[in-house]
């Protein structure tokens, strides 16, 4: 082993002990980051006072190509420069998934290596698997360290994941709308098509929300289909 890859040895496992002190430390919070690109992400100077952030909600079990291209084409989605950051967030218990394939701290490793390739992004963890949860802890986090600033998420969403977020099955007894509105005061949504159009959803989802909540992005029919799940049958 050259003198150069001793030394990369070195820092990343000195950042691997970093990692898991965070994660051990905060093994309690409802929301918490183990990588920030600055010390006061997401805001770049200190006047501002609204902020808005894109969220890549997800497994990453492990990161695939289709988790780049969905931050991207969300990204290219709006004007440039219109989210002052974007955060990679995994939550440890899902609501219909048990955690199975890499562990937490490999996952907060693989997710960095992500967060490198685009400007200031962030990783997150947070126990919560419904959003309205997720988003919750992430307004608490952001009111404690910036109290007088306001904060909307944009939550990228797969096809799939937005079905079962307008599932009635998750909201013990009220409507969708009556559940979500909430939700939505400072929330939105970006999602995900898989190349197949369902027309009777949309057409009824925009009944209940304003197109302005729900964005829909479309991605390419080859990169849809690398799902962390298709990644690791391959392997």
């Amino acid at each position: 082993m050259s003198g150069n890859d001793k030394k990369l040895l070195a820092q990343v496992n000195e950042r691997k002990k970093l990692i898991l002190t965070t994660l051990q430390e905060s093994d309690k919070k409802d929301f918490f980051t183990t990588f920030t690109p600055s010390n006061n992400w997401p805001f770049k100077n200190s006047m501002q006072k609204k902020c808005r952030i894109l969220v890549l909600d997800s497994s990453f079990n492990p990161p695939t190509k289709a988790h780049a291209k969905l931050l991207q084409t969300s990204l290219e989605a709006y004007s440039p420069g219109f989210f002052d950051g974007s955060l990679l967030l995994f939550s440890t218990n899902n609501v219909d998934k048990l955690l199975t394939g890499a562990n937490v701290l490999q996952r907060a490793q693989m997710m960095e290596l992500v967060s490198s390739e685009y400007a200031d992004t962030a990783v997150g963890f947070t126990p919560h698997g419904r959003f309205m949860d997720k988003a919750k802890y992430i307004h608490s986090w952001f009111a404690e360290n910036y109290n007088n600033s306001q904060l909307e998420l944009y939550f990228i969403v797969g096809f799939d994941t937005m079905i079962r977020l307008l599932d009635p099955k998750y909201y013990n007894g009220k409507t969708v709308k009556e559940a979500l509105t909430p939700f939505f005061k400072s929330c939105h949504l970006i999602c995900a098509d898989r190349g197949v159009e369902d027309v009777n959803f949309w057409i009824e989802t925009y009944k209940a929300f304003d197109q302005t909540l729900i964005k829909r992005i479309q991605l390419d029919p080859i990169t849809s289909q690398f799902s962390s799940t298709l990644a690791l049958q391959i392997l």
